[in-house]
């Protein structure tokens, strides 16, 4: 009776052992596969960030994908869609324009109603360029949102959250010599700030309907100003270093 209850014993001790070394054995595999999913999440997150020079403002990534000088006397445009310009004999001693090559990614939408313009202005030996078609240089920005009472149509942004678009923005160089060794593109987030108080008022809008006038009360009472943060100073040589 002693033996059969010893052996019952040992048995059970052998059981228990047993299902402790299993339970260690896959712990041990359960720890090892999430440090493999942690690490490929990690190498995934790292992927999706762009090689280029980047930075990010309201809603938006701007990707700085190449910059190129232009010899065209007209440009045809000063912001578009990404049709590659024409840059025969392009010559960076001698350039009407220079074209920076943007990509436009729609990050998140928290901001819906902050258009936030990015302003970008060329620097290249002492002196600055602006955007082609401006004359003031507050107005070297490219917008998401045109305002057509300006006659300021802007540029097309991704039609959606996740989308992209490829644009160019083209600086007026006039002619001028410019070094992409020492060149760099100013980079600077505007913000509009309105002033409740000011009893201006901004805009009123009226319709004809049938031969009479009416006010559709499209008018805001106030005035408004931009705030500059400046983002980043993007050398011209880390744009055409990735190429």
């Amino acid at each position: 009776m002693r033996k059969t209850a010893l052996i019952a014993l040992l048995s059970l001790l052998m059981i228990a052992l047993l299902m402790g070394w299993c339970w260690a054995q896959g712990n041990e595999g359960g720890q090892t596969g999430a440090t493999e999913q942690s690490g490929e999440t990690a190498e995934e997150q790292e992927a999706q960030e762009p090689t280029k020079p980047h930075v990010t403002w309201g809603d938006y990534r701007y990707i700085f994908r190449n910059v190129d000088p232009s010899p065209d006397l007209d440009p045809q445009s000063v912001i578009m869609n990404w049709f590659t310009p024409d840059l025969y004999n392009a010559d960076w001693g001698k350039a009407n324009y220079v074209h920076l090559y943007l990509t436009v990614e729609w990050m998140t939408n928290e901001r819906s109603l902050d258009y936030m313009p990015l302003q970008l202005i060329l620097h290249s030996g002492g002196r600055s360029y602006i955007l082609f078609g401006k004359g003031c240089k507050n107005s070297s920005y490219l917008r998401r949102r045109g305002n057509h009472y300006q006659n300021d149509l802007g540029a097309r942004y991704p039609d959606h959250v996740g989308g992209d678009v490829n644009l160019f923005f083209t600086f007026d160089t006039n002619g001028a010599s410019i070094d992409p060794n020492s060149a760099y593109i100013e980079v600077n987030g505007m913000l509009e700030v309105w002033y409740w108080p000011q009893n201006s008022k901004l805009y009123t809008d009226h319709v004809n309907i049938y031969g009479y006038y009416h006010d559709l009360y499209w008018h805001r009472y106030g005035s408004s100003s931009f705030t500059y943060t400046h983002l980043a100073d993007i050398p011209l040589r880390d744009i055409l270093a990735q190429q």
